[in-house]
């Protein structure tokens, strides 16, 4: 494996990890360690050991929830599996990182003394680095990201009275989440700001920015194709950021396995890597890691974790940046005109207990509709009308290639039965065929686990038409397309 690209975090120096496993709950199988199909807190303890050790992640996001076991996370873990952690430090090519989505001010102490203590639990054990001093923050303004150093920095001082003696790290750094609902300029005029006010402030250059691009959530509100668009200009804009600020800068991908949210899944890496360049980590998705064979995963992993460094940026000149944004409005345009009849799939979401954020997608593709399609036809068509279809295939190269992938999930005889009760499935019946027409070829099952999947979406179908339980079609129709949304 190559060496790692060093930079500093504020003055810290540490390599930059490439794959990230993240514990969001997208996998219908249990993990290959666990006993029980439901999982409690020391599987959530557990699967970070094993992310690291079996499957060679090289960093771990931890949702901080302000429990127990988050609090003293970096402690019980190097305790409980010291063999492991002795040679391979928390800190020192395995990383541990902490998501915060609020700013509760109790919760926000919490967070600080446990960074805090964890430092001194390293410094006395020996590790030669801090094992926390980056945090993953959803904060959308300059304010806000100055606000959270800002108590850090305070809590740092407390504990420095309270303990009589130095404690840290001094300083920490915020991994933001990439804020799609501004305007591209607006973000990096936040981002900007903040960089340069933490400098002045604190009198610390910031060597490194580590920016999360959350394409798996983006495409709930761009489409399929708007959220890859998206996704590739977010790229070159931050290498772009990057030189006129003269910051380090490795975009993070948050994906998932299915094209909708993604398409990372340990048979594409290598296709993924190519369709996004200047990505330099990617989080790796529950499903990633327990829907597949085990030495696939490991497999795929390593492969990341060797390449990742190697990828090239990619800037686009301002006019191609232009260009792309109109093309990716386009899609996102159709894409919220016919999403906005979407039904609410009670009946499917009440079967299965499924995480908010995917409950719309679990169900379209437990129907064999791959959401993929919604508004795409449409957007195509558009496109070929405004002579625009070129530059859509210059900038997105396999998107042929990836309508017929998503395809493979489709089941025709459902959606044209659907087609006959509202106006949503009418228009994305419609879709299919317009993309139909562009790739050139019917879609629909190819492999023998497309067809498995085909006919237990068409049970799901029928059942639930007939008042009847699908609960184990549900179930073996995410089993076969290897997540469960």
């Amino acid at each position: 494996m190559p060496d790692k690209k060093k930079g500093g975090v504020q003055g810290n120096p540490s390599s930059v990890p490439s794959t990230v496993a993240e514990p969001f709950p997208d996998n219908v199988s249990k993990p290959f360690w666990a006993f029980k199909e439901k999982r409690c807190l020391a599987d959530e303890f557990f699967d970070a050991y094993v992310s690291f050790k079996e499957l060679q992640c090289e960093e771990y996001f931890w949702e901080w929830k302000s429990r127990k076991i988050d609090e003293t996370l970096m402690k019980n873990l190097t305790n409980s599996y010291r063999a492991f952690f002795s040679e391979n430090p928390i800190g020192s090519g395995r990383f541990l990182t902490f998501m915060v989505n609020n700013d509760n001010l109790k919760d926000l102490g919490k967070l600080y003394m446990s960074i805090i203590l964890s430092n001194e639990f390293a410094k006395d054990s020996g590790f030669p680095n801090p094992p926390l001093f980056e945090v993953v923050h959803n904060a959308t303004t300059s304010d806000s990201l100055l606000h959270f150093i800002n108590l850090y920095n305070e809590s740092v001082s407390i504990a420095c009275d309270k303990f009589r003696k130095d404690v840290g790290p001094k300083n920490i750094s915020i991994i933001p989440t990439h804020d799609f609902s501004k305007e591209s300029s607006d973000w990096f005029k936040t981002l900007h700001s903040y960089i340069t006010d933490y400098q002045q402030m604190f009198r610390a250059r910031v060597e490194r920015f580590r920016p999360l691009i959350p394409r798996s959530s983006i495409a709930d509100k761009a489409g399929f194709v708007g959220a890859v668009l998206a996704t590739k200009r977010a790229l070159s804009n931050y290498h772009a950021f990057s030189k006129i600020l003269g910051v380090d800068t490795y975009p993070i991908i948050q994906a998932s396995v299915l094209p909708f949210r993604g398409g990372l899944a340990p048979g594409t890496v290598k296709d993924f890597a190519l369709n996004y360049p200047g990505l330099r980590s990617v989080t790796l998705s529950s499903a990633f890691r327990y829907d597949f064979p085990v030495e696939n995963v490991i497999g795929a992993v390593r492969l990341l974790n060797k390449g990742l460094s190697r990828i090239p940026k990619k800037i686009f000149a301002k006019e191609e940046g232009l260009r792309i944004k109109r093309i990716e409005d386009v899609f996102a345009k159709h894409y919220a005109e016919t999403v906005k009849n979407m039904p609410a799939f009670t009946r499917i979401n009440d079967a299965m207990d499924v995480h908010p954020q995917i409950r719309k997608t679990f169900a379209l593709y437990s129907l064999g509709v791959p959401p993929e399609f919604i508004g795409t036809g449409h957007a195509l068509l558009e496109m070929i009308k405004e002579k625009m279809v070129k530059d859509l295939e210059n900038i997105y190269p396999t998107i042929k290639q990836d309508l017929i992938t998503a395809g493979r999930l489709l089941n025709k005889e459902n959606l044209n039965m659907l087609s006959k009760t509202g106006p949503f499935w009418n228009s994305l019946l419609k879709d299919v065929s317009l993309v139909e027409d562009y790739v050139g070829g019917s879609l629909g099952p190819k492999e023998s686990e497309d067809f498995v999947h085909r006919n237990h979406t068409s049970n799901v179908f029928h059942k639930m038409s007939a008042g009847k339980d699908f609960n184990d079609d549900l179930k073996a129709a995410a089993t076969a397309r290897h997540c469960l949304g």
